[in-house]
């Protein structure tokens, strides 16, 4: 046995890849650019610019494929990071269900009236 099949710990083979991607935390808020290096169905390699340091669950995105997927950072070494993916992300093409966009209108509303009352009782006051 070699001493990289001993220390191989990966059910599935990663193919080699250049793949320009997005690691997005902070609910949204945050994003860094980074590089795929090595992809399969259960995870892939990283490269970031810097040695950041990035939390251990978030969403990866790959803009070509216009495709999200959820990941979970297994192992970190400078700027090479291992993630493992944890469920299928959603397509940017996928549409929004009309009852949930429905909803969100109504709740828009409702928090414009909320606002609205609330400037309201503070200007009386």
């Amino acid at each position: 046995m070699s001493a990289s099949a001993a220390t191989e710990r990966r059910r599935q083979t990663r193919s080699r890849t250049l793949i320009g991607a997005q690691i997005i935390f902070n609910q949204r808020q945050s994003t860094l650019d980074c590089t795929v290096r090595n992809l399969s169905e259960q995870g892939a390699l990283l490269v970031l610019s810097d040695a950041v340091a990035t939390p251990e669950l978030f969403e990866l995105y790959f803009p070509l494929k216009r495709e999200s997927r959820m990941v979970r950072a297994r192992w970190r070494d400078g700027t090479r990071q291992g993630v493992e993916f944890t469920r299928t992300g959603k397509d940017d093409g996928e549409p929004i269900q009309l009852d949930v966009l429905r909803r969100l209108r109504r709740l828009e509303q409702e928090n414009a009236a909320l606002k609205a009352r609330i400037a309201q009782l503070t200007e009386a006051g």
